[in-house]
Parts: C-alpha cells; structure tokens; sequence
C-alpha cells in the first residue's frame, strides 16, 4: 500500500482524467478505424448558450467544510479533495443533497464508538446545501463504501487503491428499495510498472440516506482485460439514466476495445452503453443478499451477446469530433438525451431521440488555462436529474496549486 500511495497520489494531485487521451488537438490523439454504429443523422433540436458562469464553493469554503467534516479526514496532504468525481444531486423537499467523492485518503480510525475509513483514496462524500451553496453549513459527511458481506459478491475490492463516487439514483415510490439511494462508483487498479491505473464502475447502495454505504459489486469494465503493465485508463464516473420505456437503466461509458497491446492506440470508443433491467437491479441490490446486478453492453444492435464486465461493445458516435468524461440525462423541455462531454479544457454537447443515436457533438463551453473536470448537469426543477430548456453544469476547477487551489464553479446554460 504505501508503494502504491506514492504514485496514486500524483496522478490525484494532477487530475485524474488527464490521462486519458480526448479527440481535441490538444491531447494529439486521433480516433479512427472505430466500429460504425447507426449513421448519424440526429439533428440536434438545442443549441445551448451560456449565459451566466459563478463560483458556488471556493477554495476557502471547501477548506472550511474538510475542518468540520465527519468523520475527521485522515489525509494530510491533500486534505479535503473534494469534489474529485462528478456531483450527483437530489433534492429532498426543500433541500438539496450532493454527494462525491473527497479523493483524498481516508484510513481506518474509530471516531464517535464507530469504525470509520478503508484505507483507500476516495470517498462517497454528502453535503446538504442549496444550489448555490452546494456545501452548505452543516458538516459534511466523509464516509468511504464498506466492503459487502458476503466477500465473494467483489472479490476485486482489496485491490481497490481507489474508490469514490458522485452520480446517484434514488429508488422511487412504489419499487423495492423506495428512498433509498445506489450510487456509480469510479474504482482504481494500480497497474505497478507503468505507475497508472486501471479503473472500472461499480454500484454501491445506501438505506440511510448516504450516512454509510455497502458495496454491491462491479458493473462495468472494459474490453481490454487488467494487466500490471497497461497504459493508464480512466473510465470515469457517470450516472445511470431511465431508458425511453422506463423499464431499463443505461450508463454511458468509453470503452476500450482490446487491441493485442498493452496501448490505447486508436481502439477507444466515443460512447459506448450498456444496461439492465430496473426490477433486476433493485431487487439484487435491497434483497436479502445484496449485490450488483449484470449489466449488458449494445453491441451491433442487440443487447444480449456482451457483458457488461469485459464485453465488447459498439461505439455510438464513431465520428464525433469531441469525447471525455460523459454525462447524460433526460430533457424534458426537448423530450430527448443530452449529452454533456468534459474534454478538460471544454465541454460539448450532443442529443439523442432514443439514447443510441447520436448527433456530432459541438463545443457549448471552453475554458482558458487549467483544465476543468468532473462536469455533471443538474436541472433546476424539482427533479436535478432532469434537464429543461435552462439548466446547471457543475464542475471541479483544477488550478495550478492542486487541490488546496480548487474550486466548484457552476455555468447556466439555455436551450437556443
């Protein structure tokens, strides 16, 4: 552990997105040779403009929030790093709550008669605020995912260095599970001799509102099989979004397909997605034995031949010009998908009909100097996982300093 500490902890200090190439001239990575999926032909129906841009947490205030946190942090060095994966949002009446993770390492320690920490970096961190003020007064709650019970549900979960995460379903009414929370979680495998990682997706459920976790298992991987010698990989943290008929939930990805190599080279797709069935996941996750449902992976039109843990899997948008970290959700105001792409330096946009075809995606947003990471958007309704013709992108603002410097700064953007 303290070998991988060293050069985990760099890559954190850095952002770690950044190692993952993008399409942009910036990265110099080109994306060719990929898979077709159907033709692009989706004409987008929004044009977004932002129209306003503030910061809702400063580095002060994220200071003030890592003294009061509790369980106190364990991390000297990077202290409070947080939010370190996209913020997913609900709304409880007429609160807000807003969980990511805090980065930073978080050993094991008894505070208050409980044990808290797993000796990992990450966390599924909550805050209760408005959002304006997305930290509020009220301690943050500093939490780390407990393994599962039954140890053969993730048998990878010792190997874990990393494990935070931010996007968040809350089980609705009338389902099993109604209230209580699953949340994606972003995990990391050292891969040792390139001093890198390896990363994959998981669910973790809550029944307590985010006052502690239990892992449920992984969900996703790549193609490309774990190797100790692998190019680093981020795969990143996105939400589960309600299929159009309601019955499914989709995560949206980039995946690696294996090339024979331990290097990307050009076999990363745009946007790749996989499912499962909602009645499945829930009752998996808040029954007696609680674990992960299997998730399959759309690949040349069908759904049934590919795993989500290591299946192949077709790229959505073979030609588009720009590709990152992906969020999706569901607009209500144009009855479609939209896309938000956070490429470090600019964010981009795309919309879908029936969230498999694609349109190009254009630039909405670019920033000047440091990248910018860890884009989520967040509706302003009653529902934030629901976007309209107005809604929010919050970020993670990565300065110079590292974490003591960064900031959470959040654009208003508006459907044109």
């Amino acid at each position: 552990m303290q070998g991988a500490k060293v050069f985990s902890l760099s890559f954190r200090q850095r952002f770690r997105r950044s190692i993952l190439p993008t399409s942009s001239g910036l990265y110099g990575f080109v994306l060719a040779g990929l898979a077709m999926a159907n033709a692009q032909t989706v004409t987008p129906l929004c044009t977004p403009k932002i129209t306003a841009g503030e910061v809702v947490a400063t580095a002060a205030e994220r200071l003030a929030a890592g003294e009061i946190a509790e369980p106190p942090l364990t991390d000297q060095v990077d202290g409070f790093a947080w939010p370190d994966t996209p913020i997913g949002v609900i709304k409880d009446g007429a609160d807000y709550e807003f969980f990511a993770s805090d980065g930073g390492s978080h050993a094991h320690q008894v505070w208050d008669g409980h044990e808290f920490g797993n000796n990992k970096y990450g966390s599924a961190t909550r805050t209760i605020g408005t959002l304006d003020n997305p930290l509020g007064s009220a301690p943050p709650v500093d939490v780390t995912i407990r393994p599962n019970p039954d140890a053969e549900v993730n048998p990878f979960y010792p190997s874990y260095d990393y494990m935070g995460g931010g996007p968040v379903y809350k089980v609705p009414d009338g389902m099993t599970g109604a209230g209580s929370l699953l949340m994606v979680y972003h995990a990391e495998i050292n891969t040792v001799s390139t001093e890198s990682f390896y990363s994959v997706l998981g669910l973790a459920r809550s029944t307590d509102n985010g006052l502690s976790w239990i892992d449920l298992g992984e969900i996703i991987r790549v193609n490309q099989g774990y190797r100790t010698d692998l190019d680093g990989y981020d795969i990143g943290d996105p939400p589960m979004v309600v299929s159009p008929d309601g019955k499914y939930l989709y995560i949206y990805f980039r995946d690696w397909l294996a090339n024979g190599t331990t290097h990307w080279e050009n076999t990363i797709t745009n946007a790749s997605v996989a499912r499962a069935p909602i009645a499945e996941v829930l009752t998996a996750a808040f029954g007696p034995k609680p674990h992960a449902a299997p998730f399959t992976k759309y690949y040349s039109r069908d759904w049934r031949l590919e795993p989500g843990i290591g299946g192949y899997s077709t790229d959505l948008n073979p030609t588009a010009g720009y590709a990152g970290e992906l969020q999706v959700a569901y607009n209500a105001y144009l009855k479609r998908y939209s896309m938000i792409i956070g490429e470090g330096v600019l964010f981009a946009y795309a919309e879908s009909p029936d969230g498999l075809q694609w349109s190009s995606p254009v630039v909405i947003h670019e920033f000047q100097g440091q990248p910018n990471t860890y884009v989520m958007p967040v509706g302003v309704g009653d529902d934030p996982h629901v976007m309209g013709q107005t809604f929010y992108l919050f970020y993670t603002y990565g300065g110079s300093s590292g974490w003591p410097g960064n900031y959470v700064g959040r654009l208003t953007a508006t459907c044109q």
